[in-house]
């Protein structure tokens, strides 16, 4: 057995003996800087697992919210979807009105539909320094740079004028939709040419009921009101509406960029400098003339195809009242068709099926209008003001939203300055 306190002898002696050759300070800043060092590795491991970590939970967070985003559009257009199924719905659940028509009644509308003229909003044309006219030279490089196709010549007789540049995309693109859509306005085509353009807007476009609707009008001018009628039982059947003003507006806009326009400008002239509704007088028409038939099957004592007439003006009012339309200036057509519709109704009848009655239709309607007309005076008022960017962060709202979500995003974003 050792002796006691001998442990404690030879700690002292080593201790003494580290002291004196200087082992124990380097001992100790041994001790120190591996302890210095393993920190500083520790903290690199750390970071080194940490970063993926945040990256990570930063695409997660980005990854949740396009989530939401993109729920809460599917959730839309599930909306949209289910207005548009129950109005086709509507549509084929009405009975058709009988054959042969009468003939047309024309009647006088209400003075305060009767004076309504269609006008663009043109809300910044005092913004815009540039002419809205291109000339051919212009258009020139964008087209070849498009290759000529469809859409760069319609846009290209859009931003010019030049009837030349139609014609070519009416001998070159027949079969294409948007190029019948836009022969079918043509000023110089006879009837008879304007009818083959109608029967190709048909079949290049079979599920789009604007072919049908320009063909009705057409039919009603040319005193045909049978096969108004039948175009009309056609489109009520048809779930799409598609009228390509958005697309030439892009267009129009994409060719300004090409010539050297600011983005501001480009997007001001293409949505407000130009003219991209030529349909929507004849829409309006297409309206006042379900009216005028109704009044002549009233006439004839035939009541239930009255009804069935008015119904499609309704069903035609009603394709406007949706968040796909991008301009007001289309719901207003929309707005304006209903009202003349309902004007011919009994006001004290029964209107859908939540017991609101025809009147109370007709006064929520007219509520819409002005309210839609108060925001739009206000935007107007401010876009006289605003900077380049908001323009254009205004007009991209427009082609993403529609012109009613960026009327109140622009009066929202003033008035909180």
């Amino acid at each position: 057995v050792a002796p006691a306190g001998l442990a404690a002898t030879l700690s002292g002696a080593s201790l003494a003996s580290a002291a004196g050759t200087g082992t124990t300070l380097t001992f100790l800043k041994a001790i120190t800087m591996t302890k210095f060092q393993a920190g500083i590795i520790g903290a690199i491991v750390v970071a080194g697992v940490l970063t993926p970590l945040v990256i990570e939970h930063q695409a997660q967070v980005r990854l949740r919210e396009e989530n939401q985003s993109l729920r809460r559009q599917i959730a839309q257009l599930t909306i949209d979807n289910e207005r548009r199924s129950n109005r086709v719905a509507q549509a084929k659940g009405t009975r058709a009105p009988h054959l042969p028509a009468p003939p047309l009644q024309a009647n006088n509308l209400p003075g305060a539909l009767a004076t309504e003229e269609l006008q663009p909003t043109n809300r910044i044309a005092q913004l815009i320094d540039k002419p809205s006219k291109l000339t051919a030279e212009q258009v020139e490089s964008y087209l070849k740079a498009n290759r000529r196709n469809a859409a760069s010549l319609l846009a290209a007789f859009r931003t010019t004028g030049n009837p030349a540049l139609l014609e070519e995309a009416m001998q070159q693109y027949p079969n294409d939709p948007q190029v019948d859509f836009e022969a079918v306005f043509k000023k110089d085509a006879s009837p008879d040419q304007r009818r083959e353009w109608l029967d190709a807007f048909k079949q290049s476009a079979p599920d789009n009921a604007l072919a049908n609707y320009l063909s009705a009008l057409d039919y009603f001018k040319a005193g045909q009101t049978d096969q108004a009628v039948q175009e009309l039982i056609a489109a009520s059947d048809k779930p799409q509406f598609q009228d390509y003003s958005m697309d030439f507006v892009q267009n129009a806009e994409e060719a300004y960029l090409a010539v050297g326009y600011s983005e501001a400008e480009a997007a001001a002239i293409a949505h407000a400098g130009l003219e991209p509704f030529p349909q929507l007088q004849p829409l309006r028409q297409v309206g006042y003339d379900l009216v005028d038939l109704a009044n002549s099957y009233r006439q004839v004592g035939d009541e239930e195809s009255a009804q069935a007439a008015l119904q499609m003006g309704l069903n035609l009012g009603q394709r406007f009242d949706d968040s796909t339309w991008q301009h007001l200036l289309e719901n207003e057509v929309g707005i304006a068709i209903q009202r003349s519709v309902l004007g011919a109704m009994d006001p004290n009848s029964s209107y859908g099926s939540t017991g609101q009655t025809v009147q109370g239709y007709f006064d929520a309607i007219v509520r819409q209008q002005k309210a839609f007309g108060t925001l739009g005076e206000h935007a107007n008022g401010l876009l006289q003001t605003v900077s380049d960017q908001d323009v254009i962060n205004y007009f991209n709202r427009v082609k993403l939203f529609g012109e009613l979500a960026a009327d109140q995003w622009l009066v929202n974003k003033q008035g909180q300055k």
